[in-house]
């Protein structure tokens, strides 16, 4: 008789993988073991390395940065480019972008929390279509932008819900998008993107 192989629980442990707290991540990068050129994120408890960013992808951000900040209240919101936004115990991503109600002062005593988070995409476009708005949604982040670069059309997600936004609007360059906080205004989608030949 044929004898079946059984996994004992010490196996079974290994293969599991290990899920960091954002305490944990944090650590690491001051600590130096992760360092501000690692492009990585924590997801689900893992640290995920993130797309490389292409010459459209950095313009997008600038540009993006520069017309939230002219927009934007300084004695309210602050503008925070490719940093890190922690979530919840397990998820510290760092969107391309984040709007946060407060100045950059206030972070000194304690998160602040994010009107709109947005997401240049290109090559990331559908881990930002699904994993990120999923994280975005949990968190209840009121408004998820994704600037996609291929398509030149702006994604607006809003209501969000445990896992998704209710919510979902594709614009075109020629539309107008209201910038989702107050007295902020609107803003041509084609100011979001990089200039073309």
């Amino acid at each position: 008789m044929a004898k079946t192989a059984v996994a004992s629980p010490r196996s079974e442990a290994i293969s599991a993988p290990r899920r960091f707290t954002r305490d944990e991540y944090l650590r690491m990068a001051e600590a130096d073991i992760l360092s501000e050129d690692d492009p990585v994120e924590l997801i689900h408890g893992q640290i995920v390395e993130m797309s490389p960013e292409n010459t459209p992808h950095r313009a997008a951000i600038i540009k993006i940065n520069r017309v939230l900040v002219e927009a934007l209240d300084a004695d309210q919101y602050a503008v925070q480019p490719q940093s890190t936004l922690p979530l919840d115990e397990h998820n510290v991503p760092e969107p391309d972008l984040a709007v946060l109600r407060g100045t950059p002062d206030d972070l000194m005593d304690g998160e602040l929390p994010a009107a709109l988070v947005v997401e240049v995409a290109d090559t990331s476009l559908e881990r930002d279509r699904s994993v990120k708005q999923g994280l975005y949604a949990q968190a209840g982040i009121p408004v998820y932008w994704i600037v996609n670069l291929e398509a030149r059309e702006l994604e607006v997600y809003s209501d969000p819900s445990d896992e998704r936004y209710r919510e979902h609007r594709t614009l075109d360059e020629s539309d107008a998008v209201a910038i989702p906080v107050e007295s902020a205004g609107s803003l041509v989608v084609s100011e979001l993107f990089p200039a073309t030949d």
